[in-house]
């Protein structure tokens, strides 16, 4: 049995297929009873005419002889839908009728007629064959018509029989569908209350709605949602905690090296220092972004507190800075600022610019470009980051979103958290994040979307 199949198509399965064949075995049933009473009742008929033959027989210096008008016998001939023949043999000579009209089986007894079928030119035919007792011998009378009576009879029957048992067999499909669906209620309200969950939500599944044979599933699933929710908050406690230890030594350590190189030392030992400034740099940052990583993930627990925001706005609060840094590597660093009124927290979403900006002027080689937009498109507001750097290949631009991940070959000094940082605050707005390939052709534009002021309150 496949494991993909739904528990519906397997329910159904188990329920019409037997009635599906119960509607076979009845319509079988039903043909065969059909059939077996129209060849009584036509057999009887059959009789008739053989027995008022049979009556018109004589016997006179041995010769057997018909005693009937022709009209007589054309009127028991008489059919409005088949044609009868008949034949009268005595001693294996034909006395009257047609030759062509074939012989019982086996030679019926006084009183005991033979019923059989055969054919009589190219027609199937049902014929009845009577003993007439003589002193000379006995004779047979046999009478046989075609079957156009009989097979409309059957399908008479069989439609009357039919047509109600179908109507049946729909209107239990019907119910069994209904039945199936009312029974797999509770299932679909539990993966329904499960889907409209956010990633944050890890309550208690209610069971007191779920049916008796589904609550073990639902306390498994509880379960496992407090184990997760109990792990997730460990990892959450351990990042921050891990984070904030880190950062007063890296502090201190930053401020020693900072005053360690503005003493005077031999070259050598001043690119040794230099080179521990700039680690340590790194390293204060990363642990920065870990403690960002930490409060925006789907995970943490510090609460959503949106409040009417510009991205434009934001973005200017950290414009000095990125000028300055743009300026020690002779970048040209624009700035197309238009209103793009969103419902946010002013402090992340300026996070969200700060890592865009900072990856593009990291990546892009001394004399490039780097572009940061605001504005509203097709009822959203959006802000993007375009530079003119070596860009993005087409395999990377999903992995760039994962943690720590740095697409081989780049120069820059990133620590692989600044986008995946920048899609988590925009999914806690509500939006959504792209990267491709800039208008202008070579580089990378990171777009992102959020939803309006209006549509987000």
């Amino acid at each position: 049995m496949r494991a993909d199949r739904r528990i519906r198509t397997l329910l159904l399965g188990w329920l019409l297929v037997p009635l599906a064949l119960v509607l076979v075995a009845s319509s079988v049933a039903s043909y065969t009873t059909a059939l077996r009473i129209a060849t009584e009742a036509y057999d009887r008929a059959l009789l008739d005419p053989a027995l008022a033959i049979a009556q018109r027989l004589s016997a006179a210096d041995g010769k057997i002889e018909l005693d009937i008008a022709p009209a007589a016998l054309d009127a028991l001939r008489v059919d409005s839908t088949d044609r009868v023949y008949f034949a009268v043999t005595a001693r294996g000579g034909l006395v009257a009728g047609q030759p062509e009209v074939p012989a019982p089986p086996e030679e019926p007894t006084e009183g005991a007629p033979v019923f059989y079928d055969g054919t009589v030119r190219g027609e199937p035919v049902r014929a009845a064959a009577i003993a007439a007792p003589f002193v000379e011998g006995p004779v047979l009378i046999l009478v046989a018509e075609t079957r156009l009576k009989r097979e409309r009879m059957v399908r008479q029957l069989l439609a009357s029989s039919a047509l109600p048992e179908f109507a049946f067999f729909f209107i239990a499909l019907a119910v069994v569908w209904y039945g199936v669906g009312r029974g797999l209620a509770p299932l679909e309200d539990l993966r329904a209350e499960l889907a409209a969950r956010s990633p944050r939500d890890l309550r208690p599944v209610p069971e007191a709605n779920a049916p008796v044979e589904v609550r073990p599933l639902v306390q498994a699933l509880n379960g496992l949602l407090r184990r997760l929710g109990e792990s997730i908050d460990a990892q959450q406690r351990f990042v921050a905690d891990a984070a904030h230890q880190l950062r007063t030594p890296l502090a201190a350590l930053q401020a020693q090296v900072d005053a360690a190189r503005r003493e005077s030392m031999p070259p050598e030992l001043a690119a040794t220092v230099d080179s521990l400034r700039a680690a340590a740099r790194r390293a204060a940052h990363l642990a920065q972004q870990l403690l960002t990583l930490a409060a925006v993930e789907p995970a943490a627990e510090r609460p959503f507190a949106p409040e009417r925001t510009d991205l434009a706005a934001v973005t200017q609060t950290r414009v000095a800075d990125w000028l300055t840094r743009a300026d020690t590597k002779a970048i040209d660093l624009g700035f197309e600022l238009e209103p793009a009124p969103v419902a946010g927290e002013p402090s992340l979403l300026a996070e969200l610019a700060a890592n865009l900006v900072e990856n593009a002027l990291n990546y892009t080689p001394r004399g490039g470009e780097v572009t940061l937009r605001t504005g509203r498109r097709d009822g959203r507001a959006f802000l993007e980051v375009e530079d003119n750097g070596p860009g993005i290949p087409a395999e990377e631009r999903e992995r760039v979103f994962e943690r720590f991940h740095r697409v081989q070959g780049t120069a820059g000094e990133g620590t692989g958290l600044g986008l995946a940082i920048v899609r988590e605050i925009a999914h806690r707005h509500g939006g959504a994040v792209d990267v491709g390939p800039p208008r202008s052709g070579s580089g990378t534009l990171v777009v992102v979307s959020l939803p309006e002021r209006a549509a987000a309150a």
